[in-house]
């Protein structure tokens, strides 16, 4: 029985071997060609550097001339882990496409959640692990809460899961995604309610916040959107070498 013989790559002649070749390159050329190679990976490291912390710069900048108010929402949620807005702020980084693409301009109110579920459901993706399209941070646990600090134009809001429920601000509202649907009696009733009373958490406990508006099930998953008047609180924005930012109560 003959052995099969294995199929080899020929291998590549070397430009230097060449008949022709006189002036090839001698170890010292290549020693040369490996500092200079050396050399020209550390530039540039230190441009990649420089130039992100001349972005960084500039983000600071772009925030702290457009914010002038938050979300007490999400000044409560970061309070329950032991942060506070200036800790959040120093964290947000650049918006997908930043500053090529504007971040004034997003998805319409409430259609976050929508495409949160649909993403958390529907995709392998978590959605504390996508890549947000405005200025932000997100702070997340093992058990796949999170909190997400973000830009909106002139204010810092938030988006966050707290199981159950999936909840985001704007502007002085908030949407919050129920998990189970409620009776449509139950569901008119709670206008008027404080927010409390019908969904407990000590972000809102004793806020005296108030249900304003009840939406339908935006699917047959789950359950009605409460939308609640939290107002929005008066922030100037600072960065932690001049310790000078400012929040004001509600």
């Amino acid at each position: 029985m003959t052995a099969k013989r294995s199929a080899r790559t020929p291998a590549t002649p070397d430009p230097a071997d060449g008949p022709g070749v006189s002036d090839a390159p001698t170890r010292s050329d290549r020693q040369r060609i490996q500092h200079g190679r050396r050399e020209a990976r550390l530039l540039c490291a230190r441009a990649d550097a420089d130039r992100a912390a001349r972005q960084f710069a500039a983000l600071r900048i772009e925030i702290g001339a457009a914010v002038r108010s938050a979300s007490p929402l999400l000044i409560a949620l970061l309070a329950t882990r032991g942060l506070t807005l200036d800790d959040a702020v120093a964290l947000i980084q650049p918006a997908l496409f930043w500053p090529r693409r504007s971040t004034r301009s997003g998805p319409p109110f409430g259609s976050t959640i929508r495409n949160t579920l649909w993403r958390y459901y529907m995709t392998t993706t978590p959605p504390h692990q996508a890549r947000s399209s405005r200025h932000a941070h997100t702070f997340h646990d093992a058990n796949g809460n999170y909190v997400r600090v973000q830009v909106v134009d002139h204010s810092l809001e938030v988006e966050a899961k707290i199981a159950p429920v999936w909840l985001e601000t704007r502007f002085g509202e908030l949407r919050i995604q129920l998990d189970d649907a409620l009776p449509e009696t139950l569901a008119t009733a709670c206008l008027g309610r404080l927010i409390d009373e019908i969904v407990d958490h000590a972000a809102w406990r004793g806020k005296g916040w108030r249900i304003v508006g009840v939406e339908k099930p935006v699917t047959r998953y789950f359950g009605q959107t409460l939308i609640v008047a939290t107002g929005s609180v008066p922030y100037q924005v600072t960065w932690p070498e001049t310790n000078q930012s400012q929040v004001s109560g509600p």
